[in-house]
């Protein structure tokens, strides 16, 4: 979904409320079905599609660094940076569309000018 053509992405986090034993073990993330319900929901809720919700685990009571945090904070900062790009890409296809659209018609008129005068020089 695009507000104002912006792309969309929401961010899950504490997805480690929804099920205990990803408190300990956030590897299973994209396998648990309990995460994936709420993954469903949100989605639906925000009439946006399931991979534009990005589950995350923050960093509450740790101590130290887990680098299966890191991986679902890098994941879906690299799921937000391929939605900007791709948000980049299309409107820079969108920009070239509409320019050759105006030349187009730019082209059709001035075709038209010259068979009107044409047109009079021959009457």
């Amino acid at each position: 979904m695009f507000i104002s053509e912006i792309p969309v992405v929401v961010v899950l986090s504490k997805v480690d409320k929804v099920d205990a034993t990803l408190a300990t073990d956030v590897s299973t993330v994209f396998k648990n079905t309990q995460v994936k319900e709420v993954v469903m929901e949100t989605a639906r809720l925000f009439g946006i599609s399931a991979n534009q919700v990005l589950p995350v685990k923050k960093y509450e009571t740790e101590m130290t660094l887990d680098t299966g945090v890191d991986i679902l904070a890098l994941m879906a900062l690299r799921q937000m940076l391929y939605s900007a790009e791709d948000h980049l890409d299309n409107a820079q296809i969108r920009e070239a569309m509409s320019a050759v659209r105006v030349r187009g018609a730019g082209d059709v008129q001035g075709r038209q000018a010259r068979e009107v005068e044409t047109a009079s020089e021959s009457i």
